[in-house]
């Protein structure tokens, strides 16, 4: 069985992806493009808030803060490169 927070972290980054698709997505291929990095963001920022032992807001062992500040700027990265 999956831990609680191991869920809500692939839920909050599976949402980030779906949603930067929403605003910024151009055709259906981009759609595991972003999702992936989604995921992948928020996993990084979890595991620099880990590491560095910064938690500005946390939702029991899951930097949200650091996780959303990751994964959004990976969304903007994969963006800018695949224009």
């Amino acid at each position: 069985m999956f831990s609680p927070s191991l869920v809500l972290a692939f839920v909050i980054g599976s949402l980030y992806g779906l949603v930067f698709y929403l605003v910024f997505g151009r055709g259906w291929a981009r759609i595991p493009l972003y999702w992936v990095t989604g995921l992948a963001g928020f996993a990084l920022g979890q595991w620099l808030g880990s590491s560095i032992g910064l938690s500005l807001f946390n939702i029991g062992p899951v930097n949200l803060v650091e996780g959303t500040l990751v994964s959004w700027a990976s969304l903007f990265a994969v963006r800018a490169w695949r224009r």
